[in-house]
Order: structure tokens, then sequence, then C-alpha cells
């Protein structure tokens, strides 16, 4: 029988799925004490680091004229990306 909690990633990939994603926010100069957009993927990233559920990301950043979309997975054998698309109205 398989072992379904073999492909879940651990909280240390987690946090390493998330590494690159605040390294590119703090390059760009995009802080959640500045941006509201921001904050609320903090928090959607500090829930995936901490409790392990997978995050569907959907977040207007009128700021920027742009959305903040993607995925945090889980599992280990599924990518997990974010990106900025332009905001379509």
């Amino acid at each position: 029988m398989k072992d379904e909690l073999a492909s879940d990633r651990t909280k240390a990939e987690r946090q390493a799925q998330v590494k690159p994603i605040l390294e590119k926010l703090s390059e760009l100069k995009l802080y959640a004490s500045k941006f509201a957009a921001i904050k609320e993927l903090m928090l959607q990233i500090q829930d995936y680091v901490k409790n392990g559920e997978a995050q569907h990301v959907n977040i207007v950043f009128p700021e920027f004229g742009r959305r903040i979309k993607g995925t945090l997975e889980t599992n280990r054998h599924v990518e997990s990306s974010i990106k900025m698309t332009e905001l379509v109205t």
C-alpha cells in the first residue's frame, strides 16, 4: 500500500520552496509593511510553511496594476509557483 504522506513536503522543504519568493520580494523592495497585497501573500506563505496546507494564491495588487497568482504545493511531485500578472479590469 502506497504511503500518501511520502509525497508531502516536509517543513524544511516548504521553507526552501518559499525562499526564492521571499528573496525576490526583498530584491524588488516589496515589503508587507508597505503593501497590503504583499502582507496577504506573506500570511499565505506563513500558513503554507507552518501548517503544510497547499495555498492557491490570487491577490489583487492595485498599486502596480497587477495580480499575484500561483500555488504553493505540498506534494513534492508538483511544482510551486507564484507570479505577477497584468491586472485585467
